[in-house]
């Protein structure tokens, strides 16, 4: 019945702990979790509106820079003025980044590009007998003599320093065809002759000839055929100088003059064909490779780079294939991109119109992503990703695979139809990038807050499990003092009850009796001291007399008051005193209680082998008191416990030796307000040492 009650109280007190945590701890850090959790959710709410009415801004003024952006490109595609094709070319792919350009005169006669098929030149028949030898029968000699021949008639032509004279004037298309018929005859025979000296290794006299051509005036006034025949002689020239290094100065003028024929028009409006200047432009950038000061050169004569013009004008040519006349792109909307397919890549063609003149450019994505380039300076951050698609669904730039649905729509501008860019957030916790210090302060107060409901839970179930201990400790305490003081009384009480009633045989049964009442006595005494003992221990107010003292008194005094004890017990007590032992500072009287303890506690352990040590010895600055037994022992998880108050390792009610568990817990008292030590050194089964150390004094104390 008592130990079902003992069960129910123990029951009934960890309940009022469950309820407690419930109560003091888990419900407020749930509560205050749901808080957060709510005030987080809000702040992403927030959050998510502000980002997107600040981007719905962006994404505004970003479209509006877009617009005056190409709007600008498209108004240089044209001027009131028109200017030479090949200069509006040249502004096209460079400032404009045009991929290629197709320009057309209102007539539908295509202006650029033109190719040399494209112009009708004259029959080259008089020059048959010298290409006869030449490339024929390789009479290179005979060949030379003959284009001296051809140059030297159509020099000395009898109406041709007329026709020089009337140069300037107002003359008519067929005029200005028969005024430079005698001059690409005579350039052209001045290149075949200088060929064929050059082929006879006559580099000299080759050069020599070749330069009345490459320095002709007509650069600057002649036709797109004589243009044609003077950059030949020129790239003749630079074959023949080259690697020459004697002309040196006259490779590096050559390579300059023909450089600055190319992408241009002379005084006269005319200009090289497309695939010849294209043909030029390719060579020049295969003499100029690995020599810096030749593409210096060409960085003077040419603002845009070479290989750019080489570029757009090829593909220019390529979209001639593809638009052979303006019929082929006559439906589409002026200044409105539409999508073309261009190999690989993916291109868009713009057709601009202006005063005499219609333009189709050619965009490539690297144009289109430059021309967008707005758009990607004001998305570029950490929270959003954006995309471009064209009007057929098809990704022009920016994320390929955004996450979710988009939090913003708008179209790119008028010049894009049917464009549409898109604004996304990026995966992961963007609403809490955004909202970091106001999500971090509330993050931050609600885990302190907890870690204080935490910490002040667990204080109060530290307490409150701290009472309980306590009170399951009280129980012990009353149930193992009542145990204790009741056996004695119980055996005193019979004994006196029995010498009254008179059932003695003699005086020797009463002697007896008596000493077992006087046995009980003593130890009822001791229980008593004990208690008072740990009851001025807890009142903080146990005095000691602190004087010198030998260690040797102390252990002998303790020895005599057990050794009645130990004799009515069969308990054999060895002492082992170190000579000269230092004197300790010691309240004799408490250092014997702690002794004793120990001595009784080794004898009331011992079983069988009752074989008992007390030892004394000097070392490390201290005196050390061992009480060695071979008891039972203390298991290992017990010698950490076995000094608090009450403890025992041995709890029942029913076990052999008697006590309170008050003997260590005093000891250690004592012990500490020494300013010493007590420690156990035990193995079950194998008896156990403890071990008393006082700080030893010199004779000076």
């Amino acid at each position: 019945m008592r130990l079902k009650q003992k069960v129910n109280t123990e029951y009934g007190q960890f309940r009022w702990v469950v309820l407690l945590l419930v109560v003091a701890v888990i419900l407020p850090t749930v509560c205050l979790l749901w808080f957060m959790n709510e005030a987080i959710d809000n702040e992403h709410l927030v959050v998510r509106q502000k980002l997107i009415t600040f981007y719905q801004g962006q994404l505004a003024e970003a479209m509006q820079n877009v617009e005056k952006d190409w709007a600008e490109r498209c108004r240089q595609f044209g001027s009131d003025e028109p200017k030479p094709p090949y200069q509006e070319f040249v502004t096209a792919a460079g400032g404009n980044g045009c991929d290629g350009l197709l320009i057309y005169a209102n007539s539908g006669e295509r202006l650029y590009p033109l190719l040399s098929t494209d112009r009708a030149g004259e029959a080259s028949a008089v020059f048959a007998d010298a290409w006869q030898l030449e490339f024929v029968d390789q009479d290179y000699a005979r060949a030379a003599q003959r284009y001296e021949q051809h140059a030297r008639a159509a020099l000395t032509d009898p109406g041709r320093l007329i026709r020089i004279a009337r140069r300037g004037l107002s003359l008519g298309k067929s005029e200005q065809t028969d005024e430079f018929a005698l001059d690409r005859r005579y350039l052209a025979a001045v290149i075949g002759q200088s060929r064929s000296l050059g082929k006879m290794d006559r580099i000299g006299e080759a050069i020599t000839v070749c330069r009345q051509a490459t320095n002709s005036p007509l650069t600057e006034t002649g036709d797109a055929e004589i243009l044609s025949l003077i950059a030949n002689a020129r790239l003749l020239m630079l074959n023949w100088v080259r690697h020459r290094g004697q002309y040196a100065n006259l490779f590096e003028t050559t390579f300059t003059e023909l450089a600055a024929m190319l992408y241009r028009a002379n005084e006269a409006g005319a200009s090289l064909t497309t695939d010849q200047n294209l043909f030029v432009a390719q060579k020049l950038l295969e003499i100029a490779r690995d020599k810096p000061v030749l593409q210096a050169q060409m960085r003077r004569v040419h603002r845009v780079p070479l290989e750019d013009l080489i570029a757009a004008e090829t593909r220019s040519l390529e979209l001639t294939e593809r638009f052979p006349s303006t019929t082929a792109f006559e439906n589409w909307n002026p200044d409105r991109l539409t999508p073309l397919t261009a190999g690989d890549e993916a291109s868009y063609g713009l057709v601009h119109r202006s005063q005499g003149r219609t333009y189709l450019a050619l965009l490539s994505d690297r144009t289109i992503h430059a021309g967008l380039a707005d758009f990607a300076k004001a998305f570029r951050d950490e929270y959003i990703d954006y995309r471009i698609v064209d009007e057929a669904g098809q990704l022009v730039i920016g994320q390929s695979k955004p996450i979710g649905e988009p939090f913003a729509t708008g179209p790119v501008g008028t010049y894009f139809p049917n464009w549409q860019i898109e604004l996304f957030f990026q995966e992961g916790d963007v609403l809490d990038k955004a909202a970091g210090e106001q999500i971090a302060a509330y993050t931050w107060t609600g885990t302190l807050v907890i870690m204080l409901i935490l910490a002040f839970g667990a204080v109060a179930a530290k307490s409150i499990g701290r009472q309980v201990r306590l009170n399951r400790l009280k129980n012990d305490f009353i149930a193992t003092v009542t145990h204790e003081l009741k056996t004695p009384l119980a055996s005193m009480r019979v004994l006196v009850d029995t010498l009254l009633e008179g059932h003695y045989r003699d005086q020797q049964q009463v002697t007896e009796y008596l000493q077992l009442i006087s046995s009980e006595n003593g130890r009822l005494s001791r229980l008593i001291d004990n208690f008072l003992t740990f009851s001025r221990m807890e009142r903080n107010k146990q005095a000691f007399q602190m004087r010198m003292v030998p260690p040797q008194e102390i252990a002998g005094t303790a020895a005599e008051a057990v050794m009645t004890k130990f004799s009515s017990t069969a308990c054999d007590l060895e002492t082992d005193i170190t000579a000269d032992l230092p004197e300790v500072k010691a309240d004799p009287d408490a250092m014997v209680t702690v002794l004793v303890n120990l001595l009784d506690n080794a004898c009331k352990y011992s079983q069988d082998d009752k074989q008992i040590k007390l030892s004394v010895t000097h070392q490390d600055h201290s005196v050390r008191f061992s009480v060695s037994d071979k008891g039972v022992g203390i298991p290992r998880r017990a010698q950490k416990r076995i000094f608090k108050r009450f403890y025992q390792v041995d709890r029942r009610l029913s076990r052999r030796a008697e006590g309170c568990g008050l003997g260590l817990s005093i000891a250690k008292f004592i012990v500490d307000a020494h300013a010493g030590t007590i420690s156990v050194d035990s193995k079950p089964g194998q008896g156990c040492t403890f071990t008393v150390a006082l700080p030893a004094q010199n004779k000076n104390g």
